[in-house]
């Protein structure tokens, strides 16, 4: 809970240091959205459809494991009463076994994909704050705070600059 004030108090900070000192009287606010450019520059487009690729990918193998474990269990299920105990024992173990890997395989893709997103987003705002500051520094703005991790909720009167941003990240990082 307490991390989620953070962006508030920082921005009451912030206002309060410009507002107070008459040098800064005339604050001028930016916003931008950093996760709607990151969905709608081309660049963020083919490599979101990239990452869905190799999500159905895994999904695929995934899914082919997961298949293979109900049928292994539906054997184990019909065939428990006609198998000797040591049989009955190789085949849950075989189960066992399968379903770990299979939980283990799942977990290793949730987590790869994960780290496959991140990066993306991480080199995407890279590239976009350049952007969004370019912008910020040719318009005179004082201040441009990222719109959904800042904690803005509403803003009035405050320009929002994700336009521009994804025209001109489109036109200096066109998609191959």
């Amino acid at each position: 809970m307490f991390r989620a004030l953070i962006p508030g108090i920082i921005l009451s900070l912030v206002l309060t240091v410009f507002t107070a000192s008459p040098a800064m009287a005339q604050l001028h606010i930016a916003t931008v959205d950093f996760q709607r450019a990151l969905n709608e520059v081309d660049e963020g487009v083919t490599a979101m459809a990239r990452l869905e690729g190799m999500r159905d990918e895994k999904m695929k193998s995934i899914e082919k494991m997961r298949n293979n474990l109900v049928q292994m269990q539906n054997e184990l299920a019909n065939q428990s009463a006609i198998l000797s105990e040591s049989a009955r024992q190789e085949k849950e173990q075989a189960f066992n076994q399968a379903q770990a890997e299979y939980q283990q395989v799942a977990m290793g893709a949730e987590q790869e994909m994960q780290s496959a997103y991140m990066k993306i987003v991480d080199e995407f705002i890279a590239k976009m704050r350049e952007v969004a500051t370019a912008i910020a520094q040719e318009k005179g703005y004082n201040l441009v705070l990222e719109a959904t991790e800042s904690g803005v909720v509403f803003s009035s009167g405050i320009d929002d600059v994700t336009d521009e941003l994804i025209k001109r990240y489109n036109a200096a990082h066109s998609v191959k």
